[in-house]
C-alpha cells in the first residue's frame, strides 16, 4: 500500500471518529435521489464522507492494477563449514591371554598285559573258583589277620589289614566276583596286586606253574569284563589283568563294573 492509500484511510477513520453516537447513520440507497437535510452542515459532512469512500475505492482499484514489486531476496552469507579435526584412532587393546582349556582326561585305551613267551603264574582258589596271576604282577602273599572295617565302603570291601606297617585294603573276593553272594567266608590268605595296596582274599593257594603264551586264550577287546586277560586252557581258570582289576577296585566297582 502506497502513501496515498494510507492518507485516504486516515481521513476516513478520522471522519468516522468525529461523528456523534446520537446522530443517525447516513444510508445512500442506489438509484434513489438524495434526501435534502434541513441542517446544511450535516449535508456537507455526508457529501465529504461519500467522497472519501469513493476515493478509497479508486485507490484500491489502482493498487490492484499496479504490478507487484519483486521481493528482494535476503542476502545469504555463506559461512565456511568447519572441517572437523580427525578423530584420533583408538589404540588397539592388547589381546587378553586366554589360558588354554585343559582337555578332559580320558581313560587310557585298554590293552592286554604283556608277558614273556613263558612266564610263571600263581593259582589260588576262591569259593570253588580258580584264578591265576602272573608272578611279575604279583605283589605278595600274606596270611590273613585281623581286619578293621570302614564305614561307607562297598559290601565286597572286607576291611583294612596292617602288615609290616603297611595298610592293605582287603577284598572279599567271593562277594566281589559273585554279586549277591552274602555268605561269610573264612579266608586264609591275601594275594596283593602289583605295587598297589589292594589284596584279594582267598581260601587256598594252589601253587605256581610255568605257562607259555600259547596255553592262554588271550582277549583282544576288554568287553564288559576288562579285568579278564584270558583263560588258561588246561586248567580252565581265569587269568587276571592286574592293572584293569586295580582300576575297577579304585572306582568302587565289582566284577560286572557296577558300584555295589
Amino acid at each position: 500500500m502506497n502513501q496515498r492509500q494510507f492518507a485516504a484511510l486516515d481521513d476516513y477513520f478520522d471522519a468516522l471518529l468525529e461523528e456523534h453516537e446520537s446522530q443517525p447513520e447516513v444510508q445512500v440507497a442506489p438509484e434513489v435521489a438524495p434526501v435534502a437535510y434541513a441542517d446544511p452542515q450535516e449535508d456537507e459532512r455526508r457529501r465529504a464522507l461519500e467522497s472519501l469512500l469513493a476515493t478509497v475505492a479508486e485507490l484500491k482499484e489502482e493498487a490492484a492494477a499496479e504490478p507487484l514489486a519483486p521481493l528482494s531476496e535476503p542476502e545469504v552469507t555463506t559461512v565456511p563449514a568447519e572441517v572437523p579435526s580427525p578423530m584420533p584412532m583408538p589404540m588397539p587393546m592388547p589381546e587378553a591371554e586366554v589360558a588354554p582349556i585343559p582337555a578332559p582326561e580320558t581313560a587310557p585305551a585298554w590293552c592286554n598285559m604283556e608277558t614273556e613267551a613263558h612266564f610263571q603264574a600263581l593259582f589260588f582258589e576262591v569259593a570253588g573258583m580258580t584264578f591265576a596271576v602272573p608272578l611279575t604282577h604279583l605283589g605278595g602273599i600274606y596270611q590273613l589277620t585281623r581286619l578293621t572295617s570302614l564305614f561307607g565302603k562297598p559290601a565286597w570291601f572286607a576291611g583294612i589289614m596292617t602288615e609290616r606297617e603297611r595298610q592293605l585294603s582287603v577284598v572279599d573276593t567271593a562277594r566281589w566276583a559273585m554279586p549277591g553272594h552274602i555268605q561269610d567266608e573264612e579266608y586264609q590268605y591275601v594275594v596283593t596286586l602289583g605295587e598297589s595296596h589292594w589284596g584279594l582274599s582267598c581260601h587256598q593257594l594252589k601253587g605256581t606253574s610255568l605257562l607259555s603264551r600259547e596255553q592262554v586264550k588271550w582277549r583282544t577287546t576288554p568287553g564288559s569284563r576288562p579285568w579278564l586277560a584270558g583263560m588258561v586252557k588246561e586248567k580252565m581258570c581265569a587269568l587276571l589283568h592286574v592293572d584293569a582289576l586295580i582300576a575297577l577296585l579304585e572306582q568302587g566297582k565289582n566284577i560286572d563294573g557296577h558300584r555295589v
